[in-house]
């Protein structure tokens, strides 16, 4: 779960500091309900999606900068297991996989802007299923507890703070592969035309089935070229000019082998879809510039410790098969407050 800044200057690896934790006990406080179903009336319906046009000017300006952070999510075999200090059914005082916080600024209130790439049917045919969008889980997860977790980070309520816009572009990536400067030049189109910037908006970057994603040449979504698959997606923030601050994450197709957790889409695409998107989103809301909450031992932010772990959870009016997330209070993954 690398953490870099600058272009990639602080580097946390505790897929290299962790390894003697690979045989350990986990962290793990949610069990999977039996036979998952996604019926009933759906309260939080998608709406209209805005096109924008990812523009020659802005993919030339996005060569001129530098991602201020990123905050890698491994492939499932480069994810970390760690131990539990804790008896079952007690919690420590404190844990070293606590997070702690660095002084940096956390979101209270922002609006998630998906930007769905080159998918000419719509987010529920490149994205979804069972008529699940990835719209649709964050407007689930905006009125749900489940995304409460995050409130013992940010000292506010997040349920109701965390709305969602649609937005689709089209764009060439080389080779069927995108570049960084591709996804920046992408979100920085999407920032133009929405004029949002900040600590109150966060830009989502949906790549379709069978297009590639590399930060550098060794550093790759590339299910397709075992030796460069290193992340599933990623989050991070960038500086554009004229003091334009943008948060941002990149969330490559998810429902493939090293991305989705074994047994995780009982619902089809929508599960690996929406338990990644969650993972980045928290991340961002609790972590958006990589110096708030972390855990400095092992670099992990909330999320990382328990992205191993899945259950299936009632978000909203829908089920949806998600990874578990950290709690200082409980010492442990949960996945409800």
């Amino acid at each position: 779960m690398g953490f870099t800044s600058g272009k990639f200057s602080r580097c946390w690896n505790p897929i290299v500091s962790a390894t003697p934790l690979l045989a350990a006990a986990t962290l793990f406080a949610a069990a999977c309900s039996d036979g998952p179903t996604n019926t009933g009336t759906n309260p939080a319906v998608d709406e209209p999606i805005e096109a924008f046009v990812t523009t020659p000017e802005a993919v030339a300006e996005a060569g001129t900068v530098a991602m201020r952070v990123s905050h890698n999510l491994p492939t499932v075999e480069r994810r970390v297991s760690p131990i539990s200090f804790s008896a079952p059914g007690t919690n420590p005082v404190n844990s070293p996989f606590d997070l702690t916080y660095f002084g940096g600024p956390v979101l209270n209130s922002a609006k998630s802007f998906n930007l769905y790439v080159n998918c000419a049917d719509g987010p529920l045919a490149c994205w979804g299923s069972q008529s699940l969008t990835p719209g649709t889980f964050l407007r689930d997860l905006d009125h749900d507890n489940f995304i409460q977790l995050v409130n013992e980070f940010i000292n506010s309520d997040a349920r109701g703070q965390f709305p969602v816009a649609e937005m689709s572009t089209t764009a060439t990536f080389a080779h069927n592969t995108a570049t960084i400067n591709d996804v920046l030049g992408i979100v920085l189109s999407a920032v133009n035309h929405t004029r949002e910037t900040g600590y109150t908006a966060v830009y989502h970057v949906f790549l379709p089935e069978g297009t590639d994603m590399c930060i550098d040449a060794t550093t790759c979504y590339s299910p397709d070229n075992f030796d460069t698959f290193a992340f599933c997606a990623f989050h991070s923030s960038v500086d554009f000019g004229g003091n334009r601050h943008v948060l941002f994450s990149v969330e490559p197709f998810q429902a493939t082998p090293g991305c989705e957790l074994p047994g995780q889409t009982p619902h089809g695409t929508i599960d690996a879809t929406a338990s990644t998107l969650s993972h980045e989103l928290l991340e961002t809301i609790t972590d958006p510039d990589g110096n708030a909450w972390f855990n400095g031992l092992f670099g992990f932010e909330n999320a990382d410790t328990c992205s191993s772990f899945g259950s299936n959870q009632r978000i909203g009016a829908h089920d949806y098969f998600v990874q578990s997330e950290y709690s200082n209070f409980k010492h442990a993954c949960i996945a409800r407050i």
